[in-house]
């Protein structure tokens, strides 16, 4: 469900697209339930989201750590 929708400016685009993401994942369904965390370049990020079905595992947050030199 989308909840907010707004112009932003050229430049906020740049820093979104250079920026690394840590993805926080949870696998529930084994004796010990696993966390995984992952840090992805916005094309790597783009390449984990598509079509994501892994078995059992789900997204829990992602967050922007901050833009690559």
């Amino acid at each position: 469900m989308l909840i907010e929708s707004k112009t932003i400016e050229n430049g906020l685009v740049g820093i979104y697209r250079s920026s690394r993401y840590r993805v926080m994942t949870i696998i529930p369904v084994t004796v010990e339930p696993i966390m995984n965390v992952y840090l992805f370049t916005q094309e790597e990020l783009n390449n984990f989201l598509q079509g994501y079905d892994r078995n059992g595992e789900f997204i829990v947050s992602i967050e922007q750590v901050g833009a690559m030199a």
